[in-house]
């Protein structure tokens, strides 16, 4: 059935361009319903205080979310849409990307052979749970994969065409994707390396190109040097040194908690082609330039952290930039095997569909028990129910708020009715990221406070440490939260703690 509908049913430009309008108009109706996640909360904290950069990433991910706000409000939708916008960005240019490649790899294709290869692509892109993960979540993530994407575009077009101006352009992708995440530098090993593919390539290292490029990518990510620069260089010692210290002697612990988790966000489906696109490629020892170009943008980034998840903890979005290549190298290597592999290709279809659908379902559905997965159940609640508190005992004169971590001081000021400022770890002396870039007011000092925590296990309480800065902290209240009224998702705690002694 499926092999019937691919050769019969003709795909054009027009089909790909409003499939990816139609993603478009289905997130930008889906993020005016759901919440902020507690990362894009301490995003938008960034942007109230606008700065060159941050402790722990660089700032097109607050600058997005400051644009967004700006114009629809301090709210889910206004923090949400950059997220849209930039996936819009990324599926149009892998679909001209992919057009690219297809004419260049396929002479001799028809154009609307082309096309209708191309609209596969893009759906088949669209298949993974991250393209729309990622895609309704404002992060940094999220504009490093454009530009991750668009330099690996620039650098097919220098290797194809040889014209020296695209040098240039890829220099100012590459200080963007700097701007957006640090993990972008994965990229320059990919561009030294196909450059040393082919001989007529190598002549570009005894030109200025290369390195006029170099110095407009640092042009760009200047303002991240100038504040680490300002601030003793915090940013790149908490991303580098400080985890790379991290590192364990070799264990498998983690490299079976990276692989469970690239087999969700990829689905089986596109887990499946990629590894076939590998496999192709070491059987054919790596003779067609295209796909070898396509595989090595993104084999440093994924083979990097697959070789630290063996001795540390690798998150599962810090792949991700490097599958766009992948992915593009599948699609390549689709096209003549397609009929051959359609039964597969249907049925992984529809479990990625189902587990899309899964996927959109799981922030409309209020307290949906996910254990650690759920991280915003509760906090807009919660927010107005201390805030309310806060207000009986006086205001916020009298009492401050802050939090055991990061995240929930800055869930608490996103949801609390004037987003006044709230505070973390640094309050009671322990290290809190941005928190400690901000500061400790002075005014603090004397005044009581709203202790507030939930039962996550990655955050356990401090009482042992909040004790040491207050006269007395008691139990004030908790808020239960539950799925139907009967399985637990969360419990929030508030303590008041009072007469706070400041800095020791």
């Amino acid at each position: 059935m499926f092999n019937r509908r691919l050769t019969e049913t003709q795909f054009t430009l027009k089909h790909a361009l409003w499939f990816i309008a139609g993603l478009t108009v289905l997130r930008l109706v889906y993020i005016a319903f759901i919440p902020v996640t507690p990362q894009e909360a301490y995003y938008w904290y960034y942007i109230q205080y606008p700065a060159l950069s941050y402790f722990d990433h660089p700032p097109v991910a607050a600058y997005s979310i400051g644009l967004g706000t700006a114009v629809f409000g301090d709210n889910p939708f206004g923090v949400k849409l950059a997220a849209v916008l930039w996936f819009l960005g990324i599926n149009l240019l892998f679909l001209h990307t992919l057009r690219l490649l297809i004419t260049t790899f396929y002479q001799n294709l028809k154009t609307e052979e082309i096309e209708h290869f191309s609209f596969l692509g893009v759906v088949l892109f669209n298949l993974t749970i991250f393209a729309h993960l990622y895609s309704v979540l404002t992060v940094p993530d999220t504009p490093l994969i454009f530009f991750w994407l668009l330099s690996l575009y620039f650098f097919l077009r220098l290797c194809q065409s040889g014209q020296r101006r695209w040098w240039f352009y890829l220099g100012v992708s590459l200080g963007f994707g700097l701007l957006s995440k640090y993990t972008m530098i994965a990229f320059l090993p990919a561009v030294f390396t196909g450059l040393l593919l082919k001989k007529d390539l190598r002549r570009w290292f005894l030109t200025p190109y290369p390195y006029l490029a170099g110095v407009i990518m640092l042009i760009i990510f200047s303002p991240v040097i100038i504040w680490n620069a300002q601030h003793d260089w915090a940013s790149f010692a908490f991303q580098f040194s400080h985890r790379a210290a991290k590192m364990k002697p070799f264990t498998t612990k983690y490299i079976f908690q990276l692989f469970f988790s690239q087999l969700f966000l990829l689905t089986p489906l596109v887990f499946g082609f990629l590894i076939m696109f590998v496999v192709r490629l070491f059987k054919s020892r790596f003779r067609e330039f295209i796909p070898t170009v396509l595989f090595i943008s993104g084999f440093f980034i994924i083979g990097g952290f697959t070789y630290v998840s063996l001795k540390s903890l690798v998150k599962m979005n810090w792949l991700l930039p490097g599958y766009s290549g992948w992915i593009l190298g599948s699609v390549l290597f689709f096209i003549p095997m397609s009929k051959k592999l359609s039964p597969w290709i249907s049925r992984g279809a529809r479990f990625s569909v189902f587990l899309l659908i899964i996927a959109y379902l799981l922030q409309l559905i209020p307290n949906i028990p996910l254990g650690e997965g759920n991280t915003w159940s509760g906090w807009k609640d919660a927010a107005q129910k201390i805030y309310n508190l806060q207000q009986k005992s006086g205001g916020k004169s009298d009492y401050f708020i802050f939090a055991n971590s990061y995240k929930s001081a800055s869930l608490l000021k996103f949801y609390l009715p004037d987003h006044q400022d709230t505070y973390a770890k640094n309050i009671y002396g322990q290290p809190a990221l941005q928190f400690d870039i901000w500061g400790t007011p002075d005014s603090l000092k004397g005044k009581n406070a709203l202790y507030v925590f939930d039962d996550r296990r990655e955050y356990k309480n401090d009482l042992k440490f909040v004790k040491q800065y207050f006269d007395t902290v008691f139990f004030k209240t908790k808020f239960e939260y539950k799925f139907l009224d009967r399985f637990h998702t969360r419990t929030i705690y508030c303590y008041e703690a009072r007469n706070y002694h400041g800095k020791n």
